[in-house]
């Protein structure tokens, strides 16, 4: 597995790849739910509904992120399909025109499915954890530290799967995860939370063998009591 300093980068190699489909970020998300993976909040936006606006507004709160969802379009940021920090329900409209304005300007032809409003989490301990398919080996499954760490450290380990929590938990041991989980400037992490996530995940590959890759980057990690949380995340399919 190739260390990735997130989802989304990694979800464009995915596309190009025409013996691969990859699930867009409400897909991959609503099947990581499935499998115990706790998720950032979001609702998919499909038109632009006030009642809708408020029923997103009043389960998820303020401040919010909005995204185009297409299939066809990979680099959201780059067409100015992506709004950060709306504050309000009339932020929530400004920021629903400017996606679909600019998709219909800087993408034409793409198939939009909607807006994605989504949680903004305030800043934690980011954490990487993931599993692609090695030639040799099949399905491999990799923890280490997250955000832009994993490109300039590699902090990783690797495990074949299926995994045991003895597994889980030797991983943890071999990377910084481990120091962080025992205290890191005054925050202790949960290292349950952790050892969940990867075994959640083998559950997930074991019961879905079309799986070839998961890539949850970041898996935010609180020591406040907050539960840990993927923020971005993709899962990519065999196509058959």
């Amino acid at each position: 597995m190739r260390p990735s300093a997130g989802a989304s980068g990694r979800r464009v190699e995915a596309m190009a790849d025409k013996k691969t489909i990859a699930l867009n970020e409400r897909d991959s998300a609503a099947m990581l739910r499935q499998c115990g993976v706790n998720m950032v909040p979001c609702a998919l936006l499909e038109k632009e509904d006030e009642a809708a606006f408020a029923a997103a507004a009043e389960s998820m709160g303020f401040p919010m992120a909005m995204k185009v969802l297409s299939d066809d379009i990979l680099h959201k940021t780059d067409v100015g399909c992506v709004v950060l920090g709306v504050n309000s329900i009339q932020q929530m409209h400004e920021a629903y025109r400017t996606i679909l304005d600019n998709a219909a300007k800087n993408a034409p032809g793409a198939k939009v499915q909607g807006v994605l409003a989504q949680k903004m989490l305030p800043k934690g301990f980011e954490v990487l954890v993931g599993v692609s398919t090695d030639p040799q080996f099949g399905p491999v499954i990799m923890v280490g530290l997250g955000g832009v760490l994993v490109e300039l450290l590699h902090a990783v380990s690797l495990r074949v799967l299926p995994i045991t929590r003895a597994d889980a938990e030797d991983m943890i041991d071999e990377t910084p995860l481990a120091k962080a989980c025992q205290g890191l400037r005054g925050q202790k992490y949960d290292r349950e939370e952790i050892v969940q996530a990867l075994l959640s995940l083998s559950r997930l590959v074991q019961e879905h063998p079309g799986i070839v890759e998961v890539d949850i980057n970041p898996f935010m990690l609180y020591g406040d009591g907050r539960p840990a949380t993927a923020v971005d995340a993709m899962v990519v399919w065999k196509q058959e």
